[in-house]
Formats: structure tokens, C-alpha cells, sequence
């Protein structure tokens, strides 16, 4: 009946919607239920969104999702949801919570000592670019090797 361009273009529509920075947490919380990843995805990373939101996608089946949830820069995220997204099977979700700068650098840090050699490097990185880098990471309990 509709063809695959049309299926596109009201994906990439609600994806536009999601970005609208001035939508209520009535419609947020509608998006975020939407069939889209991509489009539950854009609304998770989205500071303004509403806590109890957060909290489903987090679990959300796609790691789309998941990553966006992990990218939000909201100061007020559950630490503990903050350490289950640092245990994501998905590599592409641990990666969106180092990238976060709002993610407090305890849960970085324990990346930082992981035996995936990808996280551990790409943590210690991050707490490494704060500046005086041996004296944070060994206050962490990460020994630097110059």
C-alpha cells in the first residue's frame, strides 16, 4: 500500500519531531514509546527528559536506545543506572558513557581497570584529558605506565 520511501520519510519526520526543543514531557514521553529506535534513541539523549522516561529506555531492547540514554547529560541520572549502562553488553553503549562528561569519573575509573582492553583505554583516556592525569587515576587506583 505505501511504499518504502514513504515508511523512510515518516521515520525521518519523527525523528525532526524528536529534536524540537520545545516539546512537553507529555509528547517526549509519547516518543519515547515510539516503534522507532532512532526515534526513542534522539529523545533519550535529551537533557529535558522526564526521569521515569529515562528509567524504561535504559532497559530498552535496542542498544540505540541504550547509548542515548547513556549520552544524556542530565546531572541528576541515578548513579546506579549510570554502573548498569557501564555493564551493557553493547559496546556502543559503554562507549556513549565515557564520552558523557557528565558521568561522575568513579564509574570511568572502574572502566578504566576493565580487562576489555578497548573500554579500559578509551577510560583511561577520558580521566587522563582532566589534567594532572597521574594524580587523578592514581587517586582512582589506576597506575600510569609513562
Amino acid at each position: 500500500m505505501f511504499s518504502e520511501n514513504y515508511s523512510r520519510q515518516t521515520a525521518l519526520a519523527s525523528v525532526q519531531k524528536a529534536l524540537d526543543p520545545n516539546l512537553s514531557d507529555h509528547e517526549l514521553a509519547v516518543l519515547a514509546r515510539s516503534e522507532e529506535a532512532k526515534v526513542r534513541a534522539a529523545v533519550a539523549e535529551r537533557p529535558a527528559m522526564p526521569l521515569t522516561s529515562l528509567l524504561k529506555l535504559a532497559q530498552d531492547v535496542s542498544p540505540v536506545v541504550r547509548a542515548g540514554v547513556a549520552r544524556n547529560p542530565r546531572p541528576d541520572i541515578p548513579e546506579d543506572l549510570r554502573r548498569d549502562l557501564a555493564a551493557d553488553k553493547s559496546p556502543e553503549v559503554v562507549f556513549a558513557l565515557i564520552e558523557n562528561p557528565a558521568v561522575p569519573d568513579s564509574i570511568i575509573a572502574k572502566l578504566a581497570r576493565q580487562v576489555h582492553k578497548e573500554y579500559a583505554a578509551t577510560a583511561r583516556a577520558r580521566l587522563a584529558s582532566k589534567g594532572g592525569s597521574s594524580r587523578i587515576l592514581g587517586r582512582l587506583g589506576i597506575a600510569t605506565s609513562h
